[in-house]
């Protein structure tokens, strides 16, 4: 590891962010760090310098002069994990190491994605890429996809990224702690491969869930979950919904699944599932009579 000793912790976390730009997204410039830190243009100028006499070898200028690409060499000043990088990438909430003012106990999610499959594919998303994976499904076990990733998406437990599958031609969700070995790929990126038309992607749900029928103390669901007149309202992507329902334990079934079957809460307008295609992931949910 490059020796960063004497460097100020405010530049170091200024320095960081340079460097996390250069290695999930591929690209980097000084108004980054201006919008970022709130600092003047004297000052970025100070921190790329800086951050180019300890690792000159990161940095390539990219077509446009403004911007600093990532180099075909590279070796890292800092270090990351991949649940921190997938939450800054995503705008989800960080868990960090400053100081906790209220005792508490957050239990950290199993799913661990390696880092050196998370930048290549960071990469991919945010400049719109080709990449060539090997991939393990429970159905056919390993094999090597050519994906066009648009997209990550975190289920609660599990890390997944969507993206169109030119195997299969077809969209779907891939849990990027199956990926092995991952390249990007100079090929070019075809009109429907695009996040445009993922039609369950960019399709919303408007789902209305309500206490089970058969849940001896509905008011303390409806006061759990915050519900307005009873009900409660969610819009959410159609290529989420399964994962959402399944989540919370939602009896999606025709007729309410009658006594110990320990549901608490039970979809009220079901006919919106209609042409979602991850129900499978909901037990109770037995499809529509055609």
């Amino acid at each position: 590891m490059i020796n960063l000793e004497g460097v100020p912790v405010s530049q170091l976390e200024r320095l960081r962010y340079i460097e996390f730009c250069l290695k999930f997204l591929g690209v980097f410039s000084r108004s980054d760090l201006i919008d970022k830190f709130g600092i003047g243009t004297a000052a970025a100028s100070r921190d790329i310098s800086l951050y180019k006499d300890k690792a000159p070898q990161n940095f390539s200028h990219s077509s446009n002069s403004k911007n600093f690409a990532l180099n075909s060499s590279w070796e890292s000043l800092f270090e990351f994990n991949s649940s921190e990088v997938l939450n800054l990438l995503t705008g989800r909430t960080v868990q960090s190491n400053n100081r906790s003012y209220i005792p508490n106990d957050i239990l950290d999610v199993i799913d661990d994605p390696r880092i050196d499959i998370i930048a290549p594919l960071s990469r991919a998303i945010y400049n719109k890429k080709v990449i060539q994976v090997d991939y393990f499904s429970n159905s056919s076990g390993f094999s090597t996809k050519l994906l066009i990733p648009h997209a990550y998406i975190h289920n609660g437990s599990r890390w997944h990224v969507r993206a169109y599958d030119r195997t299969k031609s077809r969209f779907a969700d891939f849990l990027i702690s199956r990926f092995r070995k991952l390249e990007n790929i100079e090929d070019e990126v075809l009109h429907n491969e695009y996040q445009s038309n993922d039609n369950q992607w960019n399709r919303i749900v408007d789902l209305e869930i309500i206490p089970h029928p058969d849940y001896p103390h509905p008011e303390a669901v409806i006061s759990e979950f915050n519900m307005k007149d009873g009900v409660l309202k969610h819009s959410i992507r159609a290529s989420s919904v399964g994962y959402f329902l399944q989540k919370l334990y939602v009896d999606c079934s025709k007729n309410p699944l009658p006594e110990k079957h320990f549901y608490r809460l039970k979809l009220k307008n079901r006919l919106a599932l209609y042409g979602v295609e991850n129900m499978h992931l909901v037990r109770s949910f037995e499809g529509f009579d055609e």
